[in-house]
């Protein structure tokens, strides 16, 4: 009888401890996660913010990139390895912030280069069981001749757009990715 509980009970278990985290990077690059089992996971999705655009003189206009968007939400996902993109931020003036992905669950969007929008609205293949952020990202400023500030970051400080500056170039920040196990 004490055996049959036990083989019950082993089956039954969680394969993490509740709100263990799973993955957490905001460092640019494609991962391969293990998912160990079917379950309700938190997940954080951030893009990258776009670089800011300078101007060759103190009279030019200056622009912020835009921020990336974001998306953090509780979702099922099952067992298996999920291909997890951490989105770059965008160098200097002419490049736009990389989009970030769970799979082919959520997948978030860069912002614009100086003077381009913030990140489009993320896309989900998942209904979601609840969600806490579900956003497109903030445009940047634009300023003549002082400081065009970038997008601002909607999720402590991952995907902002980089200011516009004279003779200055500033990168987006890069986006963010946490998933942690909810049960």
């Amino acid at each position: 009888m004490r055996e049959a509980w036990s083989k019950n009970l082993l089956l039954k278990s969680d394969p993490y401890k509740k709100n263990q985290v799973i993955f957490e990077s905001s460092t640019p690059r494609t991962y391969n996660v293990e998912i160990l089992g079917k379950g309700k996971y938190e997940v954080y999705c951030i893009a990258g913010g776009g670089g800011g655009r300078y101007g060759d003189s103190s009279r030019d206009y200056m622009q912020g990139g835009g921020s990336g968007s974001g998306f953090i939400g509780i979702i099922r996902i099952n067992a298996g390895t999920l291909n997890v993109t951490v989105g770059a931020g965008g160098r200097y003036q002419s490049y736009p912030g990389n989009n970030s992905a769970i799979a082919g669950i959520v997948k978030t969007y860069g912002g614009g280069a100086g003077g381009g929008g913030g990140g489009a609205i993320p896309t989900l293949s998942v209904i979601p069981i609840s969600t806490t952020l579900n956003s497109s990202g903030n445009r940047g400023e634009t300023s003549r001749g002082g400081v065009a500030k970038g997008g601002a970051s909607l999720y402590e400080g991952y995907g902002a757009g980089g200011d516009g500056e004279f003779l200055r170039n500033n990168s987006g920040k890069p986006g963010y990715i946490k998933v942690v196990y909810k049960g």
